[in-house]
């Protein structure tokens, strides 16, 4: 997992996120599309809306939780 840092403004500090390579289908044009996932959600999200991605944290946990899936080891992060 290629991680990477961006700011969160729920939390008011950096976070760590994974971009998943064609996570998700446009809406608009139905092509497929990279996907940012938060690895922080499960643990200090306060947001009801995530800033970054506009998922709520109910979708982020699911995307956390495929993401997590796919990973050849898939246990929990460090």
């Amino acid at each position: 997992m290629d991680k990477q840092w961006a700011y969160c403004s729920a939390c008011d500090r950096q976070v760590e996120v994974v971009v998943k390579a064609s996570g998700r289908v446009d809406p608009v044009t139905g092509e497929a599309v990279d996907e940012l996932v938060c690895l922080e959600v499960g643990d200090t999200c306060t947001g009801a809306l995530c800033p970054i991605t506009d998922a709520r944290p109910e979708e982020m946990r699911e995307n956390l939780d495929s993401l997590r899936a796919e990973q050849p080891d898939s246990k929990e992060e460090e």
